[in-house]
């Protein structure tokens, strides 16, 4: 979202109200726990996870390109980048099964009413039963009536990922992959060479790129830098009191998924230069509050972190990142690790 905002009229000196409230027609979308910090930029919201901050931006597209609400080819800039950046579609992953998540734009919401409109005209026809409860009575009525509009609160919660859009951990990865090493998306492997039972190598798996962020390399390194200070101050700061940041600098973004009636699903996406480490907890609760300790662990037991050194004999991985050349493979069939790589 702020990749899309800084390429589309907004600067890294915006400056843009965070309140613990923005009113979006008659709803109110709040904050969690309704914070407040003032006037702030991209990089502060950032760190603090303002969710008003950014319901603002998607408003503001709204009525700029699309507030008629069937229009269904209207612009939206945060749509475009989101895809850009592989949302809503499977990663290529070399395991069967992948999920290809969900960008919920217009598109979708016209074709999605069009599928379910004779299923919610039909129960929004009958008399309410005990067994439908006031809640789904109410979207049933509403959605038979115009479930294909794209409204503005479909657009503010889009900008912080919130309504019908599904991103699976792998597609998160794979983005902060790409804000990491320069805008290149990856297809994820799992294999890395296919070697007969006599050790002979029949192939290998290069990495195979499947598409680029075209985001300027100086608004990349502003987010980056922008998620430095959310594990160094922002929202997940205590979670990562001690931790030698100055020899491992970790990025991270916490985020909360809201769940009706239930509670809400926590997030933390978080790198380095050698790693992606992504966490969710379905109904958790908050980002860095369900898994931030864990992603912690992880970042210790990649580098050896112990206390508040890091100890490189202790990483994980012998040179810390995974070597290039493959295990060696013995004559009665034993395997052996590669050759411990110098970094």
């Amino acid at each position: 979202m702020t990749a899309a905002a800084l390429q589309n009229g907004y600067g890294t000196d915006t400056s843009l109200p965070c309140p613990s409230g923005f009113r979006v027609g008659n709803r109110v979308f709040k904050n969690y726990e309704s914070g407040s910090y003032g006037s702030i930029g991209f990089a502060k919201a950032l760190e603090v996870s303002c969710n008003t901050f950014f319901y603002r931006v998607g408003y503001h597209y709204w009525q700029k390109f699309g507030s008629d609400e069937a229009d269904v080819d209207a612009r939206d800039p945060l749509v475009e980048e989101a895809q850009t950046f592989g949302f809503g579609s499977r990663t290529g992953i070399d395991i069967p099964g992948e999920a290809p998540g969900r960008i919920a734009d217009r598109t979708w919401k016209r074709d999605y009413y069009e599928s379910m409109k004779d299923y919610y005209c039909d129960l929004s026809a009958k008399p309410q039963t005990k067994a439908t409860s006031d809640y789904v009575y109410q979207l049933a009525r509403e959605f038979c009536i115009d479930g294909y509009a794209y409204r503005a609160g479909d657009a503010a919660n889009f900008a912080i990922g919130q309504g019908d859009t599904i991103v699976t951990p792998l597609q998160l990865a794979r983005a902060y992959a790409a804000i990491s090493n320069g805008g290149t998306l990856y297809a994820p492997t799992v294999a890395k060479a296919l070697v007969s039972p006599s050790g002979e190598v029949l192939r290998r798996f290069a990495p195979r790129k499947t598409g680029s962020v075209d985001v300027p390399t100086k608004l990349l390194d502003y987010i980056d830098e922008a998620l430095k200070g959310v594990t160094r101050v922002g929202t997940m700061a205590w979670k990562m009191g001690g931790f030698p940041l100055d020899d491992v600098v970790v990025r991270s973004k916490t985020g909360s998924a809201e769940v009706v009636g239930k509670q809400t699903t926590g997030w933390v996406a978080s790198y380095t230069e050698d790693y992606v480490v992504v966490m969710m907890i379905s109904r958790g609760g908050t980002g860095s509050g369900s898994t931030g300790d864990a992603i912690r662990k992880i970042w210790e037991t990649l580098y050896g972190v112990k206390g508040e050194k890091v100890v490189p004999q202790q990483a994980a991985i012998p040179g810390v990142v995974a070597p290039k050349a493959l295990p060696t493979f013995l004559e009665d069939g034993s395997i052996l690790p590669p050759v411990k790589e110098t970094r």
